[in-house]
């Protein structure tokens, strides 16, 4: 299990390295915003469209077949990258990047929970968010000094090192972790559609989806207008707002250290639902807030609370959907989140044109307050509109224990 995770924190520290190359590169060549715009597309859009295929191949080959092909191909593409200079092909060759890494991630995270059965499942989940979260908080750094030291070239060639670490570790896993692929139950519940069936057959963990959707739009605004709250409301340095930055990503590392113990043999369903609301009231803090040093205190905490829900809702997954169809499930998630972020990346725009830094953050939060009412009008109406026989109320307090 901790090999797995540590695959992946590698795998996001190169994600991390490249993307933050090429914005200062494409910076330097003075593309403009249309090139940075691009260059997010290109990792946004491919988890999206290949969401159907990576869950078909995560649900019915094993991973041990699948990792090591997708590793060469990170470590080719990444080759190709270092070598090419025109700005549409270095776009055009991040995005097969951003796909090939699309098709792994749920190969990576099925594999992850399966390693992990029981009350080890929350681990899981908490080391699938830290080393993300550890991965792009590193890779920026590392790879604007790097940038500074070796080159656009030199960071890729760095990245593609990376990535050698997939075929590696895929050679210490089971030989079988997924069901055949002439499996006729496989082939019904794989893909991108099962994959959306799966996740709102079972309600709590659509309503933790779907609060986590609106939780990522919310955030993904707030972001784009941050630098705009530190550097003009407050008259910050730019070392402030890097620090800003951090302070968020620690508290998501924390929060999801904290979470990973605490939901060993815990529900997550009400936890889950006081992550987001403190997120909320942070944000809607903030945007009253006059005083630098509450700010950071503020994105830390709300930080904790992003990466505390995180678990939850990873480890509602891994408890809910069974084994042959977490692939699907997982990949159809992360397009819903690739979705959320490509709208509110479109939206930021707009909405920071029109309206102060600290009014969107208070736009942000009555977001999600007013997410998490409507989720709970509809949860208390369902209950009521559908009493569970009296077999299914004894049996209701053990079924809580796992949402």
């Amino acid at each position: 299990m901790t090999a797995i995770a540590a695959t992946f924190l590698v795998s996001c520290l190169g994600d991390g390295l490249a993307i933050t190359a090429l914005m200062l590169d494409f910076h330097d060549r003075g593309t403009g915003g249309f090139g940075i715009a691009a260059l997010f597309g290109a990792m946004s859009i491919p988890p999206i469209v290949l969401a159907g295929l990576a869950g078909r191949i995560s649900d019915r080959q094993p991973a041990r077949r699948v990792l090591p092909p997708l590793g060469i191909a990170l470590v080719a593409v990444c080759a190709l990258m270092a070598t090419a200079h025109a700005v549409a092909l270095l776009i055009a060759l991040f995005a097969a990047l951003s796909g090939l890494m699309a098709i792994a991630a749920p190969v990576f995270i099925k594999a992850l929970l399966q390693a992990a059965p029981g009350p080890l499942m929350s681990r899981a989940g908490a080391l699938v968010s830290m080393a993300s979260s550890l991965g792009f908080l590193i890779g920026p750094g590392v790879g604007a000094l790097l940038m500074d030291a070796i080159g656009l070239r030199g960071v890729l060639l760095v990245d593609a090192v990376t990535y050698l670490a997939i075929p590696v570790v895929a050679l210490f896993l089971p030989t079988t972790t997924a069901a055949p692929p002439d499996s006729a139950e496989s082939d019904h519940k794989s893909g991108f559609l099962a994959g959306l069936r799966i996740l709102a057959r079972h309600l709590p963990l659509a309503r933790m989806v779907l609060i986590g959707l609106v939780l990522t739009f919310a955030l993904q605004v707030t972001n784009v207008v941050e630098v705009y709250l530190v550097r003009d409301s407050y008259r910050a340095s730019a070392t402030v707002f890097g620090l800003v930055t951090t302070a968020w990503a620690a508290g998501q590392i924390g929060g999801a250290a904290i979470a990973g113990r605490w939901f060993a043999e815990r529900p997550t369903a009400r936890p889950a639902v006081l992550t987001v609301l403190a997120v909320g009231a942070a944000l809607l803090a903030i945007a009253t807030l006059h005083s630098l040093p509450g700010l950071f205190i503020l994105t830390a905490l709300a930080g904790v609370a992003d990466g505390a829900f995180g678990v939850a809702r990873q480890t509602t997954l891994g408890r809910t959907i069974d084994s042959a169809s977490q692939g699907s499930a997982v990949a159809a998630h992360a397009a819903l989140l690739n979705s959320a972020t490509i709208a509110a990346l479109m939206c930021s725009g707009l909405v920071a044109a029109l309206v102060q830094p600290r009014t969107v953050y208070a736009l942000a939060g009555g977001l999600l307050l007013l997410a998490l009412a409507a989720t709970h009008l509809y949860r208390r109406a369902d209950s009521l509109k559908t009493p569970a026989p009296a077999t299914e109320q004894c049996a209701a307090p053990t079924a809580l224990s796992t949402d």
